[in-house]
């Protein structure tokens, strides 16, 4: 099962979401420093935007899948997992950088 133009529009929004999200986990984050032992908080940031974007990608590649009929096996979770990731993966070093620039 391959992406649309308009899926991957999609994921990049969802990506977004995630990343609009980065001043708010640095809030949650340093209100509880003293009872979490953080060894790099920037990585932990980047933990936080993957986190929600794996969940929010998973239930939208879940619905399309399920709209389009195709069947629930290992391989087709996989390939539209993996197509979420790259996306994800096109976009780190941008990511990334919104992380330092908090």
């Amino acid at each position: 099962m391959k992406l649309s133009i308009d899926d991957t529009r999609e994921l990049e929004n969802l990506l977004q979401i995630a990343t609009s999200q980065i001043p708010k986990y640095f809030n949650l984050v340093n209100s509880t420093k003293e009872q979490w032992d953080i060894k790099n908080m920037h990585e932990c940031i980047l933990g936080m935007v993957l986190q929600k974007y794996i969940h929010d990608s998973g239930q939208y590649l879940t619905n399309k899948r399920i709209d389009e009929n195709q069947p629930g096996t290992v391989e087709n979770t996989m390939k539209l997992f993996d197509a979420g990731i790259e996306i994800f993966n096109e976009h780190i070093s941008d990511i990334k950088r919104q992380i330092y620039e908090n």
